[in-house]
């Protein structure tokens, strides 16, 4: 098996622990993140969330009226979305899709949010190719979002060190836990230093405006350059 269909499989497996999971991931997270609610105020028109999970980063865009799309490749968590945001009373255009096959027309959105989800991608080769071809939904003057979980956080040195033999693709790969029903599953994430973060943002051709971490994430405002 080549490294392409190595990340494929592997993206393959992180697909059915998410629809295995969804219910549970989703009871967990009620609320969007701080810098996604800062994003917010700044933008106007149409977003698109990709990886939305159960769409609860798009309420501050649902809130000021903005036209909100967004798509997870997890069937179950697309279905909690719509679970989700029908109980606080607003309504996304949510579909099953994965990022690695962008349903939509260039030059589509106004602002992209792209929350903790690059990061399950295998390969620096993958994501840059990723976020090129994310980077052309964008219309000219469009704004995009990018976090990812950071390398070095003390709450991941656990799972890191747990499957530090295991085979993987790269430095700073890692498979996190989460059990459900009893049983143990495995999430590949590949976790970042800031150097290798901006990295792969310059080499995709996005303009970072502005780039820092808090605790446990690195986080990047973002323009066609």
């Amino acid at each position: 098996m080549d490294e392409i269909e190595h990340a494929l499989e592997e993206r393959k497996k992180l697909r059915e622990v998410y629809n295995t999971i969804a219910d549970c991931w989703s009871h967990l997270k009620a609320t969007p993140w701080p810098e996604v609610k800062a994003f917010a105020q700044e933008c106007k028109g149409t977003v698109l969330d990709i990886g939305c999970g159960n769409g609860r980063n798009l309420i501050p865009f649902l809130e000021k009226g903005m036209q909100c799309i967004g798509f997870d490749f997890s069937r179950s968590m697309v279905r909690e979305a719509k679970k989700f945001l029908a109980k606080k009373g607003f309504r996304a255009y949510l579909i099953v899709a994965d990022v690695l096959e962008l349903p939509f027309k260039a030059k589509q959105f106004d602002a992209i949010l792209f929350s903790r989800a690059l990061h399950h991608l295998p390969t620096s080769t993958l994501r840059v190719k990723t976020l090129k071809q994310v980077k052309q939904l964008l219309r000219p003057e469009g704004k995009i979002l990018i976090s990812v979980w950071r390398r070095y956080y003390p709450r991941f040195i656990q799972d890191y060190l747990a499957n530090i033999f295991e085979k993987k693709f790269e430095f700073g790969d890692t498979y996190k836990k989460w059990t459900y029903v009893g049983k143990v599953y495995k999430r590949f994430f590949h976790l970042y230093s800031k150097e290798e973060f901006k990295e792969e943002l310059t080499k995709s051709g996005l303009r970072v405006s502005k780039l820092y971490s808090d605790d446990s994430t690195l986080i990047a405002f973002c323009a066609q350059s």
